[in-house]
């Protein structure tokens, strides 16, 4: 069976590496770069964290550096969300490989001719990247199979009233990228708050000791200290694993063709993703919609991806 190419380009923190990490357990995909963007940390982390985990994990691929702000503008990383080093101060190995001498938007490029139209980029992070890439080699677009993305939602956000933190962060990028004619899929939060995992299912996956129980344990105990000072629920999403999931199984998730636009102006909504149920713009869809997700096929496949680093 051939494999699907894919790229992962992420701000890499938790529930990133937790994506990688599944991504890298499948036999379905070929990762040929992870490309590190600004996003919920610096990206003097997030690049860092992609270096370390190509080595960790044992993937042979290209790893490179991106943007460190979003196409217009400026906006703070949230780092409380993921520890101040994006894993949770866990402190993997550090890499003994370099970045690639390319720029991330280049190396993007590359792959996709490489790949001659069967690319799959997996954009979990800010879309800054991707939309530097169309804006430098619009060529390329018609390289991309399809681009699985992390953001967005068609109800509630988590940053403002209607915006998911990576579209809010470069809602700009975004606008290029649904312009682009690229096929997309939107994972946004409205599918992946229904995977979401509770303590008792988190230490179910980790009961079976691996190869890399620094990296699961040492991001478990991070969520598990952080949500308590915080007063919060023992519950994880692994938003950016359900989209890994999606190009491995699609029928992970349930989704729905729509026009999709990206508000880049409105103060109070910036960042949201609006999507035209009812047809009122007359355009034609642009965007896969994820309307729901599998809970229970989502836990199997994170079982199996456990499974794939036992000990």
């Amino acid at each position: 069976m051939d494999k699907i190419p894919v790229i992962i380009d992420c701000d890499t923190g938790t529930d990133d590496a937790w994506a990688i990490v599944l991504a890298n357990s499948s036999d379905k995909l070929d990762i040929r770069a992870l490309t590190a963007v600004n996003g919920n940390v610096e990206l003097k982390h997030t690049g860092p964290n992609n270096l370390n985990l190509r080595e960790y994990l044992n993937i042979d691929c290209r790893v490179a550096l991106g943007a460190d702000r979003p196409v217009i503008g400026g906006v703070n990383p949230i780092p409380d969300v993921h520890g101040e080093n994006g894993l949770g101060g866990v402190e993997l190995p550090k890499a003994k490989r370099d970045f690639d001498e390319k720029y991330a938007w280049d190396v993007i490029a590359e792959e996709a001719e490489r790949a001659a139209g069967e690319l799959v980029i997996l954009a979990v992070g800010p879309l800054t990247n991707i939309a530097i890439t169309f804006l430098k080699h619009p060529e390329a677009k018609k390289n991309i199979k399809r681009i699985v993305m992390m953001g967005g939602a068609f109800g509630t956000g988590n940053t403002n009233p209607y915006a998911e933190f990576n579209i809010w962060i470069d809602p700009h990028a975004c606008d290029i990228v649904f312009k682009s004619g690229v096929p997309i899929t939107m994972v946004g939060l409205d599918a992946t708050r229904m995977t979401t995992l509770t303590g008792q299912e988190q230490e179910a996956l980790l009961a079976q000791p691996t190869k890399i129980d620094l990296l699961l344990r040492g991001m478990r105990k991070y969520f598990i200290e952080s949500h308590k000072a915080m007063g919060r629920p023992d519950a994880v999403t692994l938003h950016d694993a359900l989209a890994v999931a999606a190009v491995i199984d699609p029928t992970v998730l349930h989704t729905e063709k729509y026009y999709v636009v990206c508000e880049t102006k409105s103060s109070q909504s910036v960042g949201q993703t609006v999507v035209d149920f009812k047809g009122h713009l007359h355009r034609e869809p642009n965007v896969d919609v994820a309307m729901s997700a599998d809970k229970e096929k989502f836990v199997q496949m994170l079982r199996d991806c456990i499974a794939c680093y036992a000990q």
